[in-house]
């Protein structure tokens, strides 16, 4: 009879980004926490995917839904850790880091704009008749905000046990999301870097340049269905 194999222990972690910047790390001990969060998310993929499946099958005809980046489903652990470890540099207690994150899981729902109202109200509905409820304060609403426009809302069971985000988009939203994301990357790498007058100055001017891109790409957009 074979023995179970042992689990090796969590070690400390330093990211390995070859960016100059900020020094990323974690101890044992809080790599041993974020690892074993993100391992959770982890073990409730498959479930979770089952069921924004089974929300796409249900809309698909009568309101043009489809799932986007299936491949982000679930948030790498890399990057699961670079953010626990930017929140822990800024003071964030391990405890709120690992216990408040809500989009390990995530995925992305889209609807015709004509259909995109009725199309979340449903994704509601159908969710509920599973078991899901809403996580208080997690729905948030940036379709007024010039630079990024959408719907998020973040779902779990009763026992709070398992949670995922669900972004809500409409085709050409979603086309503009997927554009600016070079621009975001380039905002979060100018976090990274050292923090002093010119970093804080370098990071605005970023932040200022990616918002007047983003708002021209989204001021094309056509309106979306309204309630």
């Amino acid at each position: 009879m074979t023995a179970p194999v042992a689990k090796k222990p969590a070690t400390a972690w330093k990211d390995d980004a070859a960016t100059p910047g900020r020094r990323l790390e974690l101890t044992a001990d809080q790599n041993a926490a974020v690892t074993a969060r993100w391992e959770a998310a982890r073990a409730a993929h498959k479930v979770l995917d089952a069921v924004v499946e089974g929300v796409e099958a249900a809309l698909a005809a009568s309101h043009g839904a489809r799932l986007e980046g299936r491949q982000h489903r679930l948030m790498g652990l890399k990057a699961f850790r670079r953010k626990a470890a930017m929140e822990l540099d800024d003071r964030v207690p391990l405890e709120k880091v690992v216990g408040k994150v809500q989009d390990l899981n995530r995925y992305t729902l889209v609807f015709d704009v004509k259909s995109y109202t009725e199309g979340v109200r449903h994704t509601y509905a159908l969710l509920h008749e599973r078991g899901y409820v809403i996580v208080p304060d997690s729905e948030r609403n940036t379709w007024e905000d010039p630079v990024h426009k959408g719907f998020r809302a973040v779902w779990q069971q009763p026992d709070g046990t398992v949670k995922f985000e669900i972004a809500f988009h409409t085709p050409d939203s979603f086309r503009v999301k997927t554009e600016n994301h070079l621009l975001y990357d380039l905002y979060r790498s100018s976090r990274l870097r050292p923090r002093g007058e010119e970093a804080e100055n370098t990071t605005e001017s970023h932040e200022d340049a990616a918002k007047v891109v983003q708002q021209r790409r989204y001021s094309e957009i056509p309106a979306k269905g309204n309630k």
